[in-house]
């Protein structure tokens, strides 16, 4: 063989080992790619002892408010946005606020505070929630599985007819929630949640509610603030879309001239947001309904 020769056969031997690299490269970058979006729609707080743990955890965060009577009551999960319940000047009532209207529906209405168990400052809390640089919407499902999972053991509650409402960064987490896939007592646990609202939930990436598959089918309502430019109505729509194809009744309210947490009372005086009452007063009235009106068959 020439020296010619010999070198195109090296060349030509290198190339394949080249070839060959780059298709195992890519076969792991695909594996990756797979073993982290199965474990996004897997995360370990699904299994059984981390379920358990976390409940426990989060006890002290959940406070349930009852109408009068022994009950049981239907009873609605709320949660709140990335500005917590509290101030670092005092609390922030929109839960509080909300809570009170589900009693007027005759419903039992359970806040829960993903800030408090953990023991983190209100405002700390909510400067790194808000920019998504702590307890990213995904991490916080494990919160609202948490607090459904206190809510199957109080004998106060309604089992037939539990809902489940969140705002903002808490509607981002819920709209994880249901694309999430889970074991047999996960699959339980979704299915005795009858319904949800989301009000202006955040729905671009990260969040998942848009992207993803619905594992859960419902009756959804969302609610969206014409003015908002933390999310503007039309970024949802995809969230929305996934949730029909999944056999869900979706029913969406833009409220008009309004922006992000117009029914928050408590705002920084730096602040893009605006309360403003009158819309405030119709959604909570809206609220009511939601909660009187029975829930689509599935």
């Amino acid at each position: 063989m020439s020296d010619k020769s010999k070198r195109r056969f090296r060349l030509g031997s290198l190339f394949k080992l080249l070839l060959l690299a780059a298709g195992v490269v890519v076969l792991l970058v695909a594996a990756a790619v797979a073993a982290y979006v199965w474990k996004g729609s897997h995360p370990s707080f699904l299994a059984q002892q981390p379920r358990a743990a976390h409940a426990a955890f989060m006890a002290s965060g959940l406070t349930l408010h009852t109408p009068p009577g022994p009950g049981p009551f239907p009873t609605v999960l709320l949660i709140p946005g990335c500005g917590g319940i509290r101030r670092g000047e005092g609390p922030n009532p929109i839960m509080d606020e909300y809570a009170q209207s589900a009693l007027q529906a005759g419903w039992a209405a359970a806040i829960l505070d993903s800030y408090g168990p953990r023991g983190w400052d209100p405002d700390w809390a909510r400067r790194r929630v808000c920019a998504g640089a702590r307890l990213q919407g995904l991490f916080r499902t494990a919160d609202i599985l948490a607090g459904l999972d206190l809510l199957a053991q109080d004998p106060r509650v309604d089992h037939r007819h539990v809902r489940v409402a969140g705002w903002s960064h808490g509607g981002w987490a819920l709209g994880d929630l249901v694309t999430l896939h889970g074991d047999a007592d996960f699959q339980q646990t979704m299915a005795g949640v009858e319904a949800i609202r989301l009000t202006y939930p955040f729905c671009a990436p990260p969040a998942r509610g848009g992207r993803r598959d619905w594992t859960w089918s419902g009756g959804v309502d969302l609610v969206m603030a014409e003015r908002d430019v933390i999310q503007p109505p039309a970024g949802c729509t995809p969230l929305v879309e996934r949730a029909k194809a999944a056999g869900a009744t979706v029913e969406v309210t833009v409220v008009p001239g309004v922006t992000h947490a117009f029914d928050e009372r408590v705002q920084t005086p730096e602040s893009a947001f605006r309360f403003d009452p009158a819309a405030t007063a119709r959604i909570h009235r809206q609220f009511i309904g939601w909660l009187q009106t029975p829930a689509p068959p599935r």
